[in-house]
């Protein structure tokens, strides 16, 4: 009866040996005439499957397919043909595929196969003598231990073995270790292949463990008169154990270069690729502004795996890509292109502020640069598109219109600085005036308080504030505003920012009051033109004044008696001789101001954060105006600032004498206030 083909897939589970036939084929030792060519194939199990609507089993038609386990039935002319193309890894393969591909790859006669594919593997060093081509190629391609079975990458070339470090120690001697010193005889380095391992501490000389005990057993065996001989056979066999270790190790160190130099190109190809394809999408620029290692960041080991980029990788990293190269192109415009535009702005400002206002456009206070630069003229002409040329001139039409914004401006921080401020208990909201006129009244004097900070504060120098412009601590956005925070040293004036308390200092009131005005509608234009001076009934004594200006008298009752209630203090204003004696100390002893007293340019138009050291101005005035610093004069080239000079007072004897304050224990010194008042960091 002739077996049919689906009738052998059952593979019959007799061991049978293998051996060549005189055709040349690798026959079956007591296999049947009758068995097919597919006798031992593995039973193959199909999925049956159920057609659609219908009632039975659909029948499975079984396709054959091609068996590799059939090559060895092959003409062994033919299949060592085969066997020609192939590397030294594919036949150790191949030679653990199935017995019989195991018997027929490691008999000798098969050995001229091994030798063809080693010659395929360029500048491998022959064979040698003591070991087989399978052996040969299973210690320089077989990646794993040679006890275990873990992946070893390196190889013992002077042992002929790979291990892992574990059982490196259980197959190896150390000569030079304590724990596995090798025994005392006659012994040289040289008599044995060694494998010297270098790393952290002491270098390792390592010797197969079974290699000594065989040479042992040898020593105890060999009559002493040919110990020399044994010796001397031992060394050259390991000198030429040695020699071709050697030159498999450059062998391997060649091909280890090679594979990096391989994998190093199809990474830079790959990077290559990315560039490419951002660059025809348009993000050149920022490309170049960034570099090669902001993409090693941002796509972290994808932009160096050596494997090359194919459409289906890049469409996957593509929109993480753009969303970030989006960022990066903001960033970028922001530092090259808006950067340099607002440097041009604030050269021009400051030239600007140089200058004497324009007719009708003159104000106690004007914005600093980051404010100018948001007003719309000005936004406009530094946000144009990459391509327009902005120079000096470009601003010229928005400085002309720069009035109406200042206006705006004004009294838009006005409004918000109202909102900070807290009226006394006793008054309530009623009696706030929320129109910017209270702003104007002499008794405008607030106290700003914020954390540990606290400070007396006349208007509009309030404005002025530090809190108003410096950033709220690890507050800033992203990387676009910290370079314009960067670029400017402040940000723009916000009444939120810090949100200060604020509130009215009551004390200002009986200054005003000792002068016989209305604390409500007194401006402080009123108390300037009165130019009265006033005595503190605190200090004072009998015979003795203490006298200063109304402003100076302010500081004075928050300094050394914001403790006591307001009716506690009592002011009066100083009339007759006593007046005019006053007013001609002031001219003939004038005091001097300290190098590090603050002030700021009267020749410049005043504005947001330019007061400075009296030494910065001095030198300002020198460079800009080219007035020498001896030249100087207080009230006329530079104004000192209220809320940070000391108070300056006098004293009135019973006979009108007036003399320093520092000539009399009865009044107190002031420190300069520097400190107290202004942050060194935040001066512009």
């Amino acid at each position: 009866m002739v077996t049919t083909r689906s009738a052998t897939r059952v593979v019959c589970n007799d061991s049978t040996t293998s051996t060549v036939s005189n055709s040349g084929r690798l026959s079956q030792a007591g296999s049947s005439d009758e068995d097919s060519e597919d006798s031992d194939i593995a039973p193959r199990h199909v999925k049956k499957r159920f057609r659609k609507g219908a009632g039975h089993r659909a029948k499975t038609k079984l396709k054959r397919r091609g068996r590799l386990d059939l090559m060895p039935t092959m003409n062994l002319d033919v299949l060592f043909h085969i066997l020609s193309f192939l590397l030294p890894m594919d036949l150790l393969n191949l030679s653990r595929t199935s017995k019989d591909f195991r018997n027929l790859l490691l008999q000798r006669s098969s050995a001229s196969a091994w030798k063809i594919a080693r010659l395929q593997v360029d500048d491998l060093p022959d064979c040698p003598q003591d070991m087989s081509e399978p052996q040969y190629a299973n210690l320089a391609f077989y990646p794993h231990c040679h006890d275990c079975g873990r992946v070893v990458r390196s190889v013992l070339w002077p042992l002929r073995a790979r291990y892992c470090p574990r059982c490196i120690c259980e197959n190896t001697l150390d000569h030079w270790g304590s724990q596995t010193r090798i025994p005392r005889m006659n012994f040289s380095s040289y008599d044995l292949p060694h494998a010297m391992i270098y790393g952290t501490g002491r270098p390792k000389q390592l010797f197969l463990r079974k290699a000594v005990d065989e040479l042992l057993a040898e020593h105890l065996k060999t009559p002493a008169d040919e110990l020399a001989a044994l010796l001397l056979e031992k060394r050259k066999y390991a000198l030429e154990v040695m020699e071709h270790a050697e030159q498999c190790q450059q062998w391997s160190q060649s091909v280890a270069n090679s594979r990096k130099n391989e994998l190093d190109a199809i990474r830079r190809a790959r990077q290559d690729d990315i560039v490419t394809h951002l660059t025809e999408a348009g993000y050149k620029p920022e490309l170049d502004y960034v570099d090669r290692f902001w993409l090693q960041d941002r796509l972290g080991a994808s932009f160096r795996e050596p494997k090359p980029l194919t459409q289906k990788l890049w469409d996957r990293m593509r929109p993480d890509l753009i969303i970030a190269l989006d960022k990066v192109r903001a960033r970028r415009i922001e530092d090259k292109v808006y950067g340099p535009r607002r440097q041009i702005l604030m050269d021009e400002y400051k030239k600007y502020l140089q200058h004497p206002p324009p007719p009708d456009a003159a104000f106690d206070l004007m914005p600093h640069a980051v404010n100018v630069a948001e007003f719309d003229p000005f936004r406009v002409l530094i946000t144009s598109p990459e391509s327009v040329t902005i120079t000096a001139t470009s601003f010229v039409s928005a400085f002309q219109q720069l009035p109406d914004f200042v206006s705006s401006w004004r009294a838009k921080i006005d409004h918000d600085f109202l909102d900070l401020i807290h009226c006394p208990e006793n008054q309530g909201d009623s009696d706030k005036q929320k129109d910017t006129d209270y702003l104007q009244l002499a008794t405008a004097v607030f106290v700003v308080e914020c954390g540990s900070d606290r400070r007396l504060l006349m208007y509009p120098e309030v404005l002025s504030w530090p809190g108003f412009f410096v950033p709220a601590t690890n507050t800033l956005p992203d990387e676009v505003y910290q370079l314009h925070v960067k670029q400017f040293g402040c940000r723009m004036w916000s009444a939120v920012r810090h949100l200060p308390r604020t509130s009215v200092f009551e004390g200002t009131a009986a200054v005003v009051q000792a002068a016989g005005l209305d604390p409500k509608t007194t401006r402080r234009e009123d108390m300037d033109v009165l130019d009265a001076r006033f005595a503190c009934g605190e200090c004072s004594t009998s015979g003795r004044k203490v006298v200063m200006t109304w402003d100076m008298a302010v500081m004075h009752s928050y300094r050394l008696h914001r403790d006591l209630q307001t009716e506690e203090i009592k002011w009066t204003i100083i009339e007759g001789d006593e007046l005019q004696n006053v007013k001609d100390f002031e001219k003939e002893a004038k005091p001097l101001l300290k190098a590090d007293a603050i002030v700021y340019c009267a020749l410049c138009q005043h504005h947001v954060r330019d007061a400075q050291s009296l030494t910065f101005i001095q030198n300002h005035l020198a460079e800009i105006h080219g007035i020498p610093s001896n030249e100087a004069e207080q009230g006329t080239h530079y104004i000192p600032d209220r809320n940070s000079t000391s108070v300056i007072s006098m004293v009135v004897d019973s006979d009108g004498k007036v003399s320093n304050h520092a000539d009399h224990r009865l009044v107190p010194s002031y420190s300069s206030g520097v400190e107290i008042l202004y942050w060194k960091s935040h001066l512009v």
